[in-house]
């Protein structure tokens, strides 16, 4: 369940409850940028490869990105449909030189695959990399 309403400063703000209701599983509350809910994966190789998984009814929203390539290459993100396997590109395909990375990150959030898609990098030919990214799903 998400809620939108004003924070305690007074501030537009999203508050997001998980758990029954129940004693077993109470409802957990939690402000939309304070989250314990932070995950983080990541993906090697020299071909393109799954980064996150689909998880069903939700979107995985990125928080930050780290692309390291020990051979020149680029590289892009995509949101995959699994039972279409149309893709949805979330980044350009950034162009990064041997030896070369990229960090970025936003509290915010830097972009979300679509509900129920999973995440994947696309990589160049010949380019040898690792991708990791911190992410939530929502």
């Amino acid at each position: 369940m998400a809620l939108f309403g004003l924070d305690a400063a007074g501030n537009s703000a999203y508050v997001q409850a998980d758990g029954q209701g129940t004693q077993a599983t109470p409802y957990v509350m939690q402000h939309d940028l304070l989250t314990t809910q932070m995950k983080s994966a990541f993906a090697s190789g020299t071909a393109s490869a799954d980064v996150v998984a689909a998880v069903t009814n939700k979107k995985v929203r990125v928080m930050s990105l780290i692309i390291t390539a020990t051979a020149a290459c680029t590289l892009q993100l995509q949101s995959t449909n699994l039972s279409t396997t149309t893709a949805t590109n979330l980044t350009p395909a950034f162009r990064l030189p041997a030896d070369g990375n990229l960090t970025i990150s936003n509290e915010l959030g830097l972009f979300e695959t679509l509900s129920g898609e999973k995440l994947n990098a696309v990589v160049s030919a010949g380019g040898d990399y690792t991708v990791m990214v911190t992410y939530r799903e929502v």
